[in-house]
This record gives C-alpha cells, structure tokens and sequence, in this order.
C-alpha cells in the first residue's frame, strides 16, 4: 500500500471511531431529557409546588427522626429530633440558616461555607439538572462509570460560581444513581458521595426513599425516608429564620 493510500485508510478509521464514539455518548441535553422523562415528565413535575418528607437517618449507631419540607423554587427546612431536641437547617431562597442545640446553641444563626452550598443544591425543587442553564451553570459529559455494578452517564455540573459536582444516571433508567461533591472545610478536602435508591413510584412521580452518605468508601450516614407528601399547605414563613 502507497504511503497516500496508507494514509487516507488512517484518517478514514479515526473518522469511523469518532463517529462511533460520539453515536454511543449521549449528549448533556439528551441525559437531562431521559432523567426528566424517567421521574414523571416535566408537566408532573411542574405540577408539584410543595413535598414533605419523613423518614430517619442512620448514624453513630443512632436513629434520628426526620422531616424535609420543600417548596418550589428552591426553599428547604429539613429537622431531626435528637434527645428530645430539633436540629434545623433551612435555606429561604437567600439565606442558609440552622439551629443546634448538640452544639451548645438554641439560637438560629447564619450558616455559610460548604455546608450551605450544599444545602443550597440540594434545595432546587426540580433538582440540579434541570433548568441549569437558565441559572447560569454548565453540563458536560464525562464518559460511562460503573456504580456499585451498574453502569451509568458521569456528568460534572459547574455552577456559576465555580463550585461543581458530579452526577451519575443510571444508564438504563436515566435516574439519579450517585451524586460525588468536593467539600473543603477546616483546611481538608472531603469528598462526599450520595448513593440514591429505593425509587418508587408516588402519585406518578419516582422518588428515591434511601440515600447513604460516604466518605473515604466508608458510610457516614442513610437516609430512608417513610412517607412522601406532595403539594402540602405551606407558607414561606416556614423557612424563614427566626428572628
């Protein structure tokens, strides 16, 4: 074969593996597009104005009671019961706020820092993949990863600050499976990942009913939530810090 010949066959192969790579990989929008659809679809989904979680988390060794309120945009109040005392964190759309008494406090305070972005992610009603351009953030394909054996899509979320995080949906279904953020606190970095399952049906939508919580591949906490509420009577007010 001819040098020319030898490299026109090269550059056809690069093209025909390129081709078929970019066939097999989804793009950001299409991955988005089936999470949706997989859910409940964006008519239910907007549909829904409030949901009421209860449910406990699993840590130390300890059962702690726990209900997490939401209210569309992106309002969040979530409470544990511990010794008899509520531990609160919220966010009221602006602000970041919580109440510890384990810590030595009664008194609501401010929270700011990897907490409250955390929180603040975690607080979109419609969750952090949909309407992300609308608020600025940017969504790129990663590639396939494998999740406790089941293959799913990495995707890395940059929010307009800069702050991301990465989200796997599962292949298949297009579900959430494994939220990964990078957390630095106290001069650490800590990477946290969230394993999402128990999907079930309710009212038309799929909601996950267990989370575990990880560091260092060593679980922290889980979260199995017992009855899901949509569309609950509530007030901002209810999210607000106390003055």
């Amino acid at each position: 074969m001819s040098p020319q010949l030898r490299s026109a066959a090269f550059a056809l192969a690069a093209l025909f593996i390129a081709g078929s790579a970019s066939a097999q990989t989804p793009s950001a929008d299409e991955l988005v597009a089936k999470n949706l659809a997989a859910r409940g679809g964006e008519a239910k989904l907007k549909s829904l104005n409030s949901m009421k979680l209860t449910g406990s988390v699993s840590a130390q060794g300890m059962d702690i009671p726990l209900t997490v309120l939401t209210k569309r945009p992106n309002k969040m109040k979530q409470e544990m019961t511990m010794q008899g005392q509520k531990v609160v964190q919220a966010f009221d759309g602006e602000n970041v706020w919580g109440v510890n008494p384990m810590m030595g406090s009664t008194t609501p305070r401010v929270i700011e820092g990897p907490t409250a972005d955390a929180l603040k992610t975690r607080s979109i009603f419609d969750g952090p993949l949909v309407g992300y351009k609308d608020r600025g953030d940017t969504l790129e394909v990663v590639g396939p990863a494998d999740v406790e054996g089941v293959k799913t899509w990495k995707l890395k979320l940059t929010r307009k600050d800069g702050q991301f995080m990465h989200i796997f949906l599962d292949a298949e279904t297009g579900l959430d499976k494994q939220w990964t953020a990078t957390m630095d606190q106290n001069g650490m970095t800590m990477e946290i990942e969230t394993l999402i399952t128990d999907y079930q049906p309710i009212d038309g939508v799929m909601v996950a009913r267990s989370m575990r919580s990880m560091m260092g591949g060593q679980q922290v906490a889980a979260v199995k939530f017992a009855t899901v509420e949509f569309n609950v009577p509530v007030e901002d007010s209810e999210f607000s810090m106390p003055k």
